[in-house]
């Protein structure tokens, strides 16, 4: 009815008197005429361009209608028609994207006055991706930052990586967990050194700031070495009128990407087939299929189901739908004199393995006040109270390996605690949700307080007091019903971990700002700065409970009490830092820094180092010979040279580790035990710093009116006297000595590019790309060594001279032994069915000198693109990013890749196709046959492409919000990590290295959400 009324109101309505606008739109910079700007009669789809002149004709209804003129890199125009009939245009240059302030530790500047490689993300950004941590909202952002995820349980930690890795330990060799922090960056939020930011909520963040370049991180010294990220929290402006904000979500969390494994009648093949590989293993290669007895290998249980097709699917019954919500309400604004912030925000995530959860609730306020004209006050202060359920590490793995031939229930309708009857090996992961509990609750809290003295204009003194406490328990209790206690009373456990932490740093910071002459401008600053980080931490652990009601909230009533532990550690840190900023006509630009750092962690005679750099900027764009040219709308060049340290937490080194220490221990003297006290570890008084230099060249460009805008970054890092524990002779009574043992080389290219492709007032649609290429090589080792082998997770590792870091050092594959090989590979002790890998000597015959280098864990490029396409007031946005290139030893391939074991298919495992006498493949081994190099297999790309996320959003109209008295009003449905693309055959190619035990699910979330201003 609606469509019939407005037709006939078309064709038999009043008509219009239409008239002719016509003009030029000209560019205020230098008189050209614009071509390509979009003119649009405000409220209607009716719009013309300009031509390559900049001249244009509309035609108008009437002269009361408004055209609008927008073009990319010029603020819009709006002009009331009237009776004029010619409307020429002078458009200004829009240089918001120029006059970005952006923090570099200690101060802010203007992105057109940036010297380093700074990549940057607004709240906007942060907000879109609608991540639980603002790492995840991170990942995949700013070229040259590696974000890789630890795991996928709920409030899991990330490995960060800047530029690479700068020293030898990396995240690949440390943990079996898959978590190694010692070579993140510095995170600064708000001025306060913190050691992760996953306590943040980023609703409460208005930007990070990505230092990447030494000269860039050397204000911070020995502490920028890895890179460093500066977290800037929200804050009330003054003169500003109250805004209340509240953000809410609702979603659910979905497991995907799961692997194929054996169902039903599949898994009886499998298992004839790897009953029959045993057999051939032995060298009984005339018994088949035909031959295979089920019963003589299977429990009466398995046969039974076999018999009525009663297959059990495991990981459906395990799965669940996590629920996830978000709450936020913020509150700022401010007076004459002072700003306000005040927020408070809660945060729940559930996984899809049931007793998987993350509480975490914030509470976060800061006050900028106007004393007097000489004396300002700024307070901020931020607290988070994290509940994470970890759930049980067995109960994920334990449903994989199940066979579908075992049962979930006794006949009376019971769960069965061992599916297979009486095999003990593996239990029913349904008892597992009740029976563990691994619970960890923490609470941080970070402060600032800063008084400002300014006595004379452009000069300000400020000194500031930055406390953080982190209070950390983590309590675990393994009832008599989970697999690792399978009904034995005895190993029943209740554990408790307890660790403090107080940090603080106290900056003394003076900043003076001055100019020579109108063409002679300085920004300097200096910083005096002590830093103090002191950790307890307390454990203790008893064993024999009586009952698992108390979980791990009595430890006392476990009769096998564990000796306890407790530890103490302190590091001080003292610096001082001078900055000079120096710009002649606004077009040379130089920055000087240099910081002299003292760490407590280092020998003596070792603990003080100076750390210097340079940086300059030519911005080319604004030379009179560049005026008249029409493609670069900006173009500026930066160089610059940078040397930071590192005191060597990012070896493993922790404070007195360069220090013999006494440790306490027991021995027998006959038969009677005595308390005996020791060294724990070799001192190396001539250990010392670890030194970074780097070299960057950059690029910022803005080409088409800034219409495509961006950087190029090349650059080159070089680590000397790495730190890392060398090994040393069992005879010497020491297993290692940390010692500066070798240099190490990054060198890479990032490359930034944002684009406006369409804006035609009514649909606009804008792109960011981002790309990095990092090539990592070992210059030397100590003692000219050239090769230090070592293994971490099963993996084989080599560090070599002219080689990666943790390069992955194994046998290459070489395909399947097949049947017509049957001489030769007997000639190696194996048999056709069996992996083969290359005799790389020829000596006819494998050995260690046929290892070789076969992959790098490290990437070898990244990035991400995003996509927002806006259509009045409807958005849409797509966020893509990517690694190719790394390997990994995939523990999934190692514990789901049947394992070989006398009994044929012990364990249910990866469906894929595998070689048998019938099906002469290449690919996999003969199950029950996979012969001595089967581990050959288990490396693995990993390389992938995902999607972040895909957000769908309605901006209601503001003659709606009126009408309900509401400043704006937001929906949207996001769907977080809906997609991946790779080849890993495993959960997630990002968490191939993590041992399935206390792994988890790849998932997807999809929300739904509101944002009110009032």
């Amino acid at each position: 009815m609606v469509l019939v009324l407005t037709l006939l109101i078309m064709l038999f309505g009043p008509a219009r008197a239409q008239q002719q606008v016509k003009g030029q739109v000209t560019s205020l910079l230098d008189g050209v005429g614009l071509p390509g700007v979009n003119i649009l009669i405000k409220g209607t789809t009716q719009g013309a361009v300009t031509d390559a002149d900049g001249n244009y004709v509309i035609t108008i209804n009437d002269g009361k209608d408004v055209l609008i003129f927008s073009y990319i890199g010029y603020l819009a125009e709006e002009i009331v028609v009237g009776d004029q009939t010619i409307i020429n245009v002078t458009m200004t240059e829009d240089l918001e994207t120029l006059k970005e302030v952006v923090v570099v530790g200690y101060g802010t500047t203007d992105r057109k006055e940036l010297t380093g490689a700074v990549g940057s993300m607004n709240n906007d950004k942060i907000m879109e991706a609608n991540k639980v941590s603002p790492l995840q909202a991170l990942q995949g952002q700013v070229a040259g930052v590696d974000i890789q995820a630890a795991g996928n349980k709920p409030g899991e930690p990330f490995n960060v990586r800047i530029r690479g890795a700068s020293t030898i330990n990396s995240s690949e060799t440390i943990d079996n967990a898959g978590f190694n922090p010692g070579q993140n960056p510095l995170f600064v939020v708000d001025g306060i050194f913190v050691n992760d930011i996953a306590f943040l909520n980023p609703s409460d963040i208005e930007r990070m700031d990505v230092l990447k370049d030494a000269a860039s991180t050397s204000i911070y010294g020995s502490r920028g070495s890895n890179g460093v990220v500066i977290i800037s929290t929200k804050r009330g402006k003054k003169g500003s009128r109250m805004n209340v904000s509240y953000e809410s979500y609702y979603g659910v969390r979905q497991a995907y990407n799961l692997p194929d494994i054996f169902e039903g009648e599949e898994f009886v093949d499998f298992f004839i087939d790897a009953a029959v590989g045993v057999q051939h293993s032995g060298g009984n290669t005339g018994f088949g299929r035909n031959d295979v007895v089920l019963s003589d290998f299977l429990r009466p249980n398995e046969i039974d189901n076999i018999n009525n097709s009663n297959y059990t699917d495991w990981v459906d019954l395990i799965l669940q739908n996590g629920f996830q919500t978000k709450h936020n309400l913020n509150l700022a604004g401010g007076g004459e004199k002072t700003g306000y912030n005040f927020s408070i925000g809660y945060v729940k995530d559930e996984g899809t393995f049931p007793g998987e959860n993350l509480d975490r609730y914030n509470l976060a306020g800061s006050v900028d006040a106007e004393v007097s004209p000489k004396f300002k006050i700024a307070f901020s202060s931020y607290a988070s109270f994290g509940l994470r359920d970890e759930g049980s590490r067995e109960g994920f793995r334990s449903a994989y390996r199940l066979r579908p031939t075992g049962s979930v229930y006794e006949d009376n309708g019971d769960l069965r605690f061992f599916p297979l009857e009486s095999e003990t090996f593996i239990t029913n992961p349904l008892f597992e949700e009740a029976n563990i509990t691994r619970e960890t609750r923490s609470l941080n809290f970070i402060g600032n307080i800063a008084l400002t003295y300014k006595p004379i204009e452009n000069l300000s003194i400020t000194s500031s007091f930055s406390p953080s406490i982190d209070f950390v328990r983590y309590g675990e209790y393994r009832g008599l019903l989970s697999k690792s206690v399978s009904d034995r009373p005895d190993r029943t456990r209740a554990q408790v971990d307890n660790r403090n932490r107080l940090a603080y740093t106290w900056d003394n910071v003076i900043n003076y700002d001055f100019n020579l002459t109108q063409e002679h401008a300085f920004k300097t600053t200096f910083v005096s700065s002590t830093f103090l980080d002191r950790s307890e931490g307390y454990s203790a652990q008893t064993r024999n409970h009586s009952t698992d009601l108390f979980l791990f909230h009595n430890i006392g009533a476990g009769s096998d009490i564990r000796t306890p532990s407790s530890e103490l550690q302190k590091l001080t840190l003292q610096s001082f830092t001078g900055r000079i900023g120096y710009s002649f006509q606004n077009k040379y630009i130089l920055t000087l820094t240099g910081r002299y750092d003292g760490a407590s962690i280092l020998a003596e005679g070792n603990k003080w180092a100076f750390f210097p750099s340079a940086a300059l900027a030519w911005r080319i764009g604004d030379e009179p010979f560049m005026k008249n040219q029409n493609a670069f709308s900006e173009l500026k060049l930066r160089l610059s040279y940078g040397e930071t340290g590192n005191n060597g937490t990012g070896g493993g080194l922790e404070p007195l580790g360069s220090q013999s220490l006494l440790v306490n221990g027991f021995t027998n003297f006959g038969d009677t035990p005595i308390r005996t006290t020791g060294f724990d570890n070799l001192a190396n008084q001539d250990l010392e710093w670890e030194r970074t230099s780097e070299i960057n060249f950059g690029i910022d460009f803005g080409l088409i009116k800034n219409r495509i805008y961006g950087s190029v970054d090349l650059y080159n890092r070089n680590s000397d006297g790495v730190i890392f524990q060398r090994n040393l002779p069992r005879v010497t009574g020491f297993t290692g000595v940390f010692d500066n043992i070798g240099e190490v080389r990054n060198r890479g290219i990032e490359l930034l590019i944002n684009s406006v492709n369409i804006d035609n007032g009514t649909f606009k649609w804008t792109t960011s790309l981002n790309f990095a290429r990092n090539s990592n090589e070992i210059l030397n080792l100590i003692d000219d060594v050239e090769d230090l082998r070592f293994s971490a997770r099963e993996a084989e590792l080599i560090h070599r001279v002219g080689e990666e870091i943790g390069s992955l050092f194994f046998y290459q594959f070489d395909g399947i032994w097949q049947a017509d090989e049957a001489d030769e590979a007997l000639s190696y002790n194996q048999r056709p069915g069996q992996v083969k890998v290359k005799d790389l000597n020829d000596d006819g015959q494998i050995t260690d000198d046929d290892r070789t280098i076969i992959g790098s864990v490290n990437p070898d490029w990244t990035g991400g693109i995003t996509n927002t396409f806006n259509y009045k007031g409807f958005d849409f946005t797509v966020f893509i990013n990517t690694r190719q290139g790394g390997k990994e030893y995939s523990w999934f391939h190692r514990s789901h890749g049947w394992d070989q074991d006398e009994r044929p298919a012990r364990f249910n495992g990866l469906d894929t196709d595998y070689w048998t006498p019938d099906n002469p493949i290449n690919d996999w081994w003969q199950p029950g046959n996979a012969g001595p190099w089967k581990r050959a297999l288990f490396y693995r790309d990993v390389s992938f492409v995902k999607v972040g996320y895909m957000t769908l959003g309605y901006n209601f109209p503001k003659q709606f919000t009126e009408k309900l008295k509401i400043g704006a009003l937001r929906v949207y449905f996001t769907a977080q990590n809906p997609f991946i693309f790779t080849s890993y055959e495993g959960w997630d190619p990002e968490t191939a290295s993590r041992n399935s035990w206390g792994s988890a699910y790849l998932s997807r979330t999809l929300i739904g959400g509101l944002n009110v201003n009032f």
